[in-house]
């Protein structure tokens, strides 16, 4: 039971991380990915990865950890996610590249894809956490951060093009950043099959909750807006709840 449960996580953080390499491709194939369609996807993932915060990870948590434990445990993931944005930030390099140098916009899309490539390791926590706790919750997060890693394979893969970074390793450099995302779900997963009380589930879903409020408060709603169109940021996050609520019922 124990080895499916480390399988199964490890496959949907893997299908999760790879979509990073799928909007790298997206950059490599269109050439010029629309501003509104950046917008859109941003807001979309948004949406997504807010319900599935609150209404999955933060919910559930609620049944196992006491109040106190659920406050510290949800800060802790926010600390630790925002810690990483401070020792090397990334997220305000993600903007539309503008006329400056290419070494300049090289070095940017170098730092955004080791900064991306550190934050999917928590990201495949969140993936582990779930599936550990219910199947179906492991499921929903994976889809939320699936949607929420494409428009980073795009920012990743901007500047890179930009600057004039091949194009065959622009596609390997954005897929290798996502496979983080799985590495972090075997720890996640290996960790919490050896301490499996509800104590650590509980508390390690409400964490999950915290890093994914962050980054989609520090990093996808702020640079979508970016972009210039914040009205479709606002339609988009709402519809980005409705899927996730879609989903939710389907998989229940």
């Amino acid at each position: 039971m124990m080895d499916s449960t480390i399988l199964g996580a490890f496959v949907l953080s893997l299908v999760a991380g790879a979509a990073t390499g799928i909007g790298g491709l997206l950059v490599l194939m269109l050439r010029k990915v629309s501003d509104r369609v950046v917008s859109f996807s941003m807001g979309f993932a948004s949406g997504v990865m807010l319900l599935v915060a609150f209404n999955n990870l933060f919910l559930e948590a609620q049944q196992l950890i006491t109040h106190f434990q659920l406050i510290v445990t949800f800060s802790l993931g926010v600390l630790i996610i925002g810690a990483l944005d401070l020792i090397l930030p990334h997220v305000e390099l993600t903007a539309k590249p503008n006329s400056e140098r290419k070494t300049r916009i090289y070095r940017a899309g170098l730092l955004i894809l080791m900064g991306i490539t550190l934050h999917n390791l928590p990201e495949g926590f969140a993936v582990a956490a779930g599936y550990a706790y219910l199947p179906r919750l492991g499921t929903i997060i994976a889809i939320a951060l699936m949607l929420h890693n494409i428009p980073e394979g795009i920012a990743t893969a901007v500047p890179l093009s930009v600057a004039g970074m091949k194009r065959l390793r622009i596609a390997v450099v954005t897929f290798l950043s996502g496979l983080a995302e799985p590495v972090g779900a075997l720890i996640g997963a290996v960790a919490l099959s050896i301490v499996a009380t509800p104590t650590a589930v509980g508390s390690s879903l409400a964490f999950a909750a915290g890093v994914m409020t962050y980054i989609t408060a520090d990093e996808l709603i702020p640079v979508a807006h970016e972009y210039g169109h914040k009205h479709i940021v606002s339609v988009s996050l709402l519809l980005g709840i409705i899927f996730a609520l879609m989903v939710d019922a389907l998989l229940s």
